[in-house]
């Protein structure tokens, strides 16, 4: 038979195979791991092997490799939207901040433009709305996000969008979301966002000397964290419904004690019945690359993940699992479990999966009006930017991010995480445009953590786990 498009897993309990073009997963014996990986022949197979093989065969697997060509779905739709679909933005009202964290893509540390005073005036922010409801004459709410730096400086700048929008999207549904360090949070702020019904995300990383030995202020020299709890200490005295729209960003950082923070985040009266959304130190563009070796961590994280684990074949309840870990866990359950299971899952001319619809899902808007995929983006790099808010968008410039596949297009077709690929044109830039190497360096560490996934997702289905309950 023609080499079929499959990747063989292992467990405690056997063998697994999954088939890449059809998303299946099906367990199979020794003879048909041996037939299937070349290392037998079929006349060493039983009756009952080959009717299982006929039978995964019926059902659309073990057919060979289809994908013929790299090529997004959604290439030719893309204009489309973006002329007349839009339903949210992020603007950058101001690249300075008044922190100064070292793993902050604008510290200095990565290949990355760095704070500088530079805000957006009310022009361009006018600007950015009417393009915003000038691209979305198809869609009935609107998200506009504030985004910098540190936000807040520009608090009357936010406000005076916001009463804008109001005007300006008044037969559409409006929600407001903020990324802040919180430190500018004033009890008027915290008014003002109740009233609008803001999200709110503040950064804190856990207790005070875990926090303050990455957060400082601009001088470098005093630690944030006594400001930070502070102000999300006054939110629970003056606004305590409000607080059900505040989640919590903590960077976990190698270094640093993950027990420690786990405690921290489960027990500190001020934030314990925030919801925790984790990041690791981001290593991409980073100008000295990040090791992760601290053994003692990642035994409590590989603890805490079984006990979300737990969680999820009903063993334990939710209140057990660490907030730090549920992201993680999810994962499984929804990258996995809610994956796509069809004869038809790829075709000949497919892309693999991981870059968004660029300028659709987070477009981002910076101080100077240009326009980005979203705001994880490297803004020196010029293939970055898709626009401008007075040009409009750049379609090709969006369709080569799109298709960041085809500068790699020759190992992605071959690949058999081909459909999990987590990877957008973020991680093939150098610094200053986007090349295969620096893609293909990453693609081992993904089809490691597809190849977990898989594995997890298969032991907690033997252990009687139906995914219906979420984190």
């Amino acid at each position: 038979m023609n080499n079929p498009f499959i990747h063989f897993l292992e467990t405690h309990s056997g063998i697994y195979l999954f088939d890449v073009n059809t998303n299946m997963i099906s367990k199979i014996n020794q003879r048909i791991y041996k037939y299937l990986s070349g290392r037998s022949r079929k006349e060493d197979l039983v009756d009952e092997d080959i009717l299982i093989i006929d039978n995964m065969k019926d059902m659309g697997m073990l057919c060979p490799n289809k994908i013929e060509k790299i090529n997004h779905p959604m290439t030719d739709f893309i204009e489309d939207i973006l002329e007349n679909s839009l339903e949210r933005l992020t603007i950058q009202v101001t690249q300075n901040c008044n922190f100064r964290c070292e793993y902050c893509v604008y510290s200095g540390s990565y290949y990355n433009r760095v704070h500088n005073n530079k805000r957006m005036d009310w022009d361009t922010a006018k600007a950015a709305l009417d393009f915003l409801e000038q691209h979305s004459k198809n869609s009935s709410e609107i998200n506009v996000s504030f985004y910098g730096g540190e936000p807040l400086l520009e608090i009357s700048l936010i406000k005076r969008c916001v009463e804008y929008c109001h005007v300006r999207f008044k037969r559409k549904k409006v929600s407001f979301n903020l990324t802040t360090n919180a430190s500018l949070l004033s009890d008027d702020a915290i008014e003002f966002f109740e009233k609008e019904n803001f999200l709110i995300m503040i950064s804190l990383d856990g207790p005070k000397k875990v926090h303050d030995k990455n957060r400082t202020f601009a001088d470098k020299k005093r630690g944030t964290y006594e400001v930070v709890i502070e102000r999300i200490g006054r939110i629970k005295e003056i606004a305590p419904n409000f607080l059900k729209n505040v989640t919590l960003n903590a960077v976990l950082d190698d270094e640093n004690d993950f027990a420690l923070i786990h405690d921290y985040f489960a027990n500190e009266p001020v934030i314990k019945d925030i919801f925790v959304s984790t990041n690791y130190v981001n290593d991409t563009n980073r100008k000295d690359k990040i090791t992760q070796n601290n053994q003692k961590n990642y035994i409590e994280i590989c603890n805490e993940k079984f006990i979300g684990l737990m969680y999820l074949m009903k063993r334990v309840t939710k209140d057990k699992v660490s907030k730090l870990v549920v992201r993680e866990v999810s994962d499984i359950g929804e990258r996995i479990g809610k994956r796509t299971v069809s004869k038809q899952v790829i075709p000949a001319i497919t892309h693999p999966g991981g870059p968004c619809l660029p300028g659709v899902q987070r477009p981002f808007v910076n101080a100077y009006g240009k326009l980005f995929p979203c705001e994880r983006v490297n803004e020196t790099c010029d293939e970055m930017c898709i626009g401008n808010i007075y040009d409009g968008f750049d379609i090709e410039s969006v369709k080569r991010l799109l298709n960041i596949g085809q500068i790699t297009a020759e190992s992605c077709m071959h690949c058999w995480a081909f459909n999990f690929c987590t990877q957008c044109g973020v991680t093939a830039d150098n610094g200053e445009k986007m090349v295969p190497e620096v893609r293909l360096a990453k693609c081992e560490a993904v089809r490691n953590h597809v190849d977990n996934l898989l594995k997890d997702y298969i032991v907690l289905k033997e252990c009687g786990c139906d995914f219906t309950q979420t984190l």
